[in-house]
């Protein structure tokens, strides 16, 4: 038990590190394109970059989900990482198909993914909406 939960804390830090740092980088992005218009109009260089954003979180929501896949591999959780990523996409989306599980040993970090998909996918939906706002099409106390 301590095995996992030492191990969950190493994959809870480095998971949040690099939701940081991707928020980061992606807000740069987004700023970088709506400062350097290369469509004509504003609203859609918005539209551009709000697709862009959305699809920039979903790949870094498939990164943290790869970590974890990693991750639940190198411990042997898992024979192969197709296994391993299939399990930890549900999981972190916290859906939880029972249709493959980790070795016994392992379920309890199996477990705190969970927790932190449902962390994470909040944090960035609450990221995606700020953004909205800030960067447009939304306003607020208009559309909020």
């Amino acid at each position: 038990m301590l095995a996992n939960l030492a191990l969950a804390t190493v994959f809870d830090v480095i998971t949040f590190l690099v939701h940081a740092a991707g928020l980061i980088a992606l807000t740069h992005m987004v700023s970088f394109l709506l400062a350097h218009p290369v469509l004509n109009g504003k609203q859609g260089e918005t539209v551009v970059a709000m697709a862009l954003l959305a699809v920039g979180l979903f790949i870094l929501v498939g990164v943290e989900i790869a970590i974890w896949a990693a991750g639940m591999r190198i411990v042997g959780a898992f024979q192969d990482f197709d296994t391993a990523f299939y399990f930890s996409a549900s999981t972190f989306a916290t859906i939880g198909f029972n249709d493959v599980a980790p070795a016994k040993t392992w379920r309890l970090l199996s477990s705190l993914e969970g927790v932190t998909g449902l962390l994470i996918v909040g944090w960035t939906a609450a990221y995606l909406v700020t953004s909205g706002v800030r960067f447009g099409p939304f306003e607020r106390d208009k559309h909020f």
